[in-house]
């Protein structure tokens, strides 16, 4: 799945809250989703936006002290990665298909 650097940014800064907190910062949960919008912005062709994204992104999954999930309900970060991959199946839904859709 591809995802285009607008959806990618609109989850980073739904991400930003959860940086900072001892509680989701190392958190597995918070450290998933980062890695994916890294995969994804690897993936994209390289620009100044990309690579500005790329770096921050990069800088947060530097982190000290990571932790496996404790268990939170909500898992705001988790709900924050499954809204991206909602987000990215209903973008490929709505594209044309190259074989069916001429």
């Amino acid at each position: 799945m591809a995802a285009n650097l607008r959806l990618i940014e609109t989850n980073w800064n739904a991400m930003l809250p959860y940086l900072h907190g001892e509680k989701c910062a190392g958190c597995e949960c918070l450290q998933g989703a980062l890695i994916e919008l890294r995969l994804e912005l690897e993936d994209l062709p390289e620009t100044a936006e990309r690579e500005r994204l790329l770096s921050a992104v990069r800088h947060a999954m530097n982190v000290r002290s990571p932790h496996a999930c404790r268990g939170c309900e909500p898992c705001n970060p988790g709900n924050i990665l499954a809204d991206f991959y909602r987000a990215q199946q209903a973008a490929e839904a709505a594209a044309p298909s190259e074989c069916c859709d001429t």
